[in-house]
């Protein structure tokens, strides 16, 4: 997943965007299951960047969303593009930012299994 977002936010960040560029990466960010698991994460993720609410029945799917995304996309001009940009940039960082303190949490909360029982065992032999 980081490796996706990662590409997105150097490709992002070149100076000049076009619009084709910019829905295809939006397309990707959307489609992809690698970086938003539950479709709600990717309608929160529209909510915030683009600014659009959909309705319960284009959550459930994610072309749809995708339409419907890259159809607002086309119509935005150069300047929203790159305040585009900036917003994908900025909601990226906090995703990633999101997902490594998840796993440090998740490394603490490691129950022991009888290996690592019977290791510290052995060691105190």
């Amino acid at each position: 997943m980081n490796d996706d977002v990662k590409l997105i936010q150097l490709y992002n960040k070149k100076n000049n965007c076009d619009i084709i560029e910019m829905i295809g990466m939006i397309v990707i960010l959307i489609i992809s299951k690698n970086i938003f698991k539950k479709n709600s994460d990717v309608a929160e993720f529209i909510e915030t960047v683009i600014g659009i609410n959909f309705p319960g029945y284009v959550i459930k799917s994610r072309t749809l969303m995708a339409a419907r995304a890259s159809k607002i996309v086309f119509a935005l001009d150069d300047n929203e593009i790159r305040q585009l940009k900036i917003k994908i940039n900025a909601y990226l960082s906090k995703l990633i930012n999101q997902k490594d303190d998840e796993k440090v949490v998740l490394s603490k909360n490691r129950k022991k299994n009888e290996n690592d029982k019977l290791e510290k065992w052995l060691k105190g032999l």
